[in-house]
């Protein structure tokens, strides 16, 4: 039995306090937003609480590329055999070897519509591929590596709970095999077991004309299997970022190869029965040469194939049996729970994945490649336990390294814990494909890392759009982001957040803490000459000048993407974020363009003491922050 309890945690609101506004509202929002989390967190687990914020999950260092932790380090799953995407994709390689045998197949099909003459050329070409001893083995070695891996795969699936997409390729795929045998042993059995030569026209002849049944039946299992194989190249390619290029062609080959041998089959049968009318003693001598209706190569045939029907359903009966057997030792092995965000816990066996967990109890979770461990959408943040969690296998700690991430983010479908946890999703469930692979390679995605942040804001920007048309106002502040966002980026920052009318931006996504600090700097400098010449341009628009405030601060931040479905934006949540909007709110009280902390100018090895030193106290911080005031950024040199 599945027991889920659930309770029900106090939800925190965000009150704007008056007076506060504009990115200084962002920020103070921000700043409520961590304590109010990690409040909401302690209420959930009160684990976390005994333990201290979030000590469990990033207890020492970690690298996520080597995958090595400071005091606890995990050994990589070496053993590739026990790594679950190694069957994965020896399971995906056998099948595309047998969808190749299909293509070819259909295509020997679609000469029928030149002439029958090309089908016989075609068949030749197709058996001294697939009737070669390489190829016998390829293709037999592979349908016995994918069926197998398939009842494992059936076997090992905790829930049934998928889409329609996912439920239709497994009903298709396990229907396949049924209606394939008696192709297999009415054609490839009697070719090589009773040495009769395989010939296309008393094919189409006992299909399409003695036993129309069976050729009826053909054509169906070359439908599904032809449907299940493209069923699977499209769920693995789905994920990767450039499969919307070409996936409009994907679906026309697809759509058009099967319409293509249908329609050659139908001229070929056409030709072989005018054949057949003009010459019935060729008829005669078709059949006698192919036994087609003799009893030596009929009976065995048919016996063959009914033993074959009882060994696929005493199979699949011994995976069902398997499953249950399972069931029954896991409850005696006991149940661990997996805590979920709301207060939700989820009691299951030990052995399930977090994703077999969610989909037991109907919690939505993201999961774009089904499971199956080709994309990265279903991960989570463990927030407790992370100690006690199996070591990723080594295809695991690929995926995570490439996202750069942190010491407690795993895949949901690859973590089977063996105690019990709390566990964060980390993408909406209805996450799109597209959507997931600009998260997952974007330029950063929820990592620790030391970076310059700059805040500026327009000085009296009231009078300066009063009475202005809505659209001016608009024209204006799109020419200022403009000068301002574009000095930005070309000096290698990223414009962050657009609000009101001021920006936030980061120095240092890719680079070094000098790199970023020297890169704001330079900044500073090239927003002021372009505002200077956008006040030129727009001298006679203007009743004074553009004048702005920048404040400039650098640390560590967590760097996460944060919003809401198919709305979310990179930025940067921590301390110094809020430094940054703290001193940009002090060049009005200075009466200066700049106020930048000394950390920036140290780190980026700037010889800043010409400029007045000031000692700022900002909140949440015990001791007084040195700051330097410049009156113009021009005056800096970087």
């Amino acid at each position: 039995m599945l027991d889920v309890f659930v309770a029900e945690p106090s939800h925190p609101r965000h009150f704007r306090h008056p007076g506060v506004s504009g990115l200084r509202h962002k920020a103070h929002l921000t700043e409520r937003w961590e304590e109010r989390t990690a409040q909401h967190l302690f209420f959930c687990y009160p684990e976390i609480s005994r333990a201290g914020p979030f000590q469990d999950a990033d207890a020492g260092w970690y690298d996520a590329v080597s995958g090595r932790r400071g005091d606890d380090i995990q050994m990589l799953d070496s053993n590739i055999f026990r790594d679950q995407m190694t069957v994965r994709r020896l399971r995906l390689a056998a099948g595309l070897i047998m969808l190749c045998y299909l293509t070819l197949h259909l295509s020997m099909h679609a000469l029928g519509n030149i002439s029958f003459e090309a089908m016989q050329w075609g068949t030749r070409i197709h058996d001294f591929i697939w009737h070669s001893m390489p190829g016998t083995i390829a293709l037999y070695g592979a349908f016995a590596i994918h069926f197998t891996l398939a009842l494992y795969a059936l076997y090992d699936r905790r829930s049934f709970r998928m889409g329609g997409g996912e439920l239709a390729r497994l009903l298709l795929g396990f229907s396949i095999l049924p209606l394939l045998l008696h192709h297999f042993a009415a054609g490839r059995y009697v070719y090589s077991a009773f040495d009769v030569t395989r010939r296309y026209d008393v094919v189409l002849t006992v299909y399409f004309s003695f036993v129309p049944f069976w050729g009826w039946r053909q054509i169906t299992v070359l439908l599904i299997a032809w449907t299940h194989g493209c069923l699977g190249v499209h769920y693995w390619l789905r994920a990767r970022s450039n499969y919307h290029k070409f996936a409009p062609v994907l679906l026309t080959s697809a759509t058009l190869l099967p319409v293509l041998a249908l329609l050659g089959i139908w001229q070929g049968t056409q030709q072989v029965f005018a054949q057949w009318q003009l010459h019935p003693e060729w008829l005669q001598m078709a059949v006698l040469e192919g036994h087609v209706r003799d009893p030596s190569v009929n009976g065995p045939s048919w016996n063959l194939e009914v033993q074959l029907y009882w060994i696929y359903v005493a199979l699949l009966a011994l995976v069902f049996v398997a499953r249950a057997a399972r069931w029954l030792i896991e409850r005696r092995r006991g149940l661990i729970s997996i805590a979920y965000p709301g207060g939700r816990v989820v009691r299951v066996p030990i052995g399930y994945s977090v994703l077999d967990a969610s989909r037991r109890a109907a919690i939505s979770h993201a999961a774009i490649c089904g499971g199956r461990g080709r994309c990265t959408t279903c991960r989570i943040r463990v927030l407790r336990g992370v100690d006690k969690l199996p070591a990723p296998a080594a295809s695991e700690q690929a995926a995570l390294g490439r996202l750069l991430a942190g010491p407690s983010v795993r895949l949901g479908c690859q973590l089977r814990p063996s105690s019990d946890i709390a566990v964060l999703p980390l993408l909406p469930p209805d996450i799109g494909a597209s959507e997931s692979h600009r998260r997952d390679y974007s330029e950063a995605s929820d990592i620790e890392r030391f970076v310059a942040i700059m805040f500026v804001d327009i000085r009296r920007s009231t009078a300066l759009v009063e009475k202005r048309l809505p659209y001016d106002v608009v024209f204006l502040l799109n020419h200022f982001f403009d000068a301002v966002a574009g000095a930005v980026v070309d000096t290698g920052g990223m414009p962050n957040q657009f609000v009101g009318d001021g920006m936030m931006a980061i120095f240092g996504i890719h680079g070094g803490p000098r790199e970023a600090c020297s890169q704001a700097l330079v900044a500073a400098q090239l927003i002021h000459s372009r505002l200077a010449d956008l006040n030129r341009k727009l001298a006679d628009e203007l009743p004074e000048p553009i004048a702005i405030g920048v404040g400039l601060h650098a640390g560590t931040v967590i760097l996460g993407e944060l919003g809401y479905r198919d709305r979310f934006l990179l930025t940067a949540i921590g301390d110094s974020v809020h430094v940054a909007a703290r001193l940009q709110d002090l060049t009005k009280d200075y009466g200066c363009q700049l106020v930048v902390s000394d950390i920036v100018a140290t780190t980026a090895g700037v010889e800043m003491s010409g400029f007045p030193v000031r000692e700022v106290n900002v909140r949440g911080r015990a001791e007084p922050l040195a700051v330097r005031i410049v009156g113009a950024m021009n005056e800096l040199v970087a």
